[in-house]
């Protein structure tokens, strides 16, 4: 049987991890905005740079990806804190009911106490599935970010090989390598806001 959360946990668990990745598609905005830049650059810089015309049409591919993720996940977070909802006053009909029960012996009581019990159950399997897809991408976003890091290394060597435009790629080697690292602790404090709630009782 699936673990069943608190619904009051669920409900504020999943508004901290919509905060983060709120602020997380900011920076992957600027991100954005960072690699069109780039590719701005390396447009004008043309042959002499040819190595980053794939780099910097990377980082923009990257940055729409996460924002794409992010936007995703934030829907995710807005189902999460539904269902919290939902849970709540499952739980909350189901005491009522109890009481009922207790003062009258009736079967019509019983029948909808064993129906809003299976609903909690839907309820409950629902929010573990959704919960497990939530950290899926969660990870996917992360490990974006690291490849993002890597290759930004990359563009930072290519960088060196030119003359007039070094500084300035530099520059933006190092504000995307600043926005991925950015983004990616966001994407670590709502994993550990998830954490938090699935090892609560």
């Amino acid at each position: 049987m699936a673990k069943e959360y608190s619904p009051v946990k669920s409900a504020i668990t999943s508004s901290q991890v919509a905060g983060e990745l709120y602020r997380a598609s900011g920076i992957a905005r600027q991100l954005s905005l960072a690699a069109k830049n780039s590719q701005a650059v390396v447009h004008r810089a043309g042959s002499k740079v040819a190595g980053l015309k794939v780099i910097s049409e990377y980082f923009a591919d990257l940055a729409l990806k996460t924002i794409k993720l992010a936007e995703e996940i934030n829907t995710i977070s807005l189902d999460i804190s539904h269902m919290a909802v939902d849970r709540w006053r499952q739980n909350t009909l189901v005491g009522h009911l109890f009481d009922s029960q207790e003062k009258t012996q009736n079967d019509k009581v019983d029948g909808i106490i064993h129906a809003t019990k299976q609903k909690q159950l839907d309820i409950n399997n629902r929010f573990n599935i959704v919960i497990r897809s939530l950290e899926s991408q969660l990870e996917e976003i992360q490990q974006y970010m690291q490849a993002s890091r890597v290759v930004a290394v990359s563009f930072r060597l290519e960088a060196t090989q030119t003359d007039e435009y070094q500084g300035i790629l530099e520059d933006m080697a190092n504000n995307i390598d600043k926005f991925s690292e950015q983004i990616k602790q966001h994407v670590l404090d709502a994993k550990s806001h998830i954490d938090r709630l699935l090892q609560s009782k």
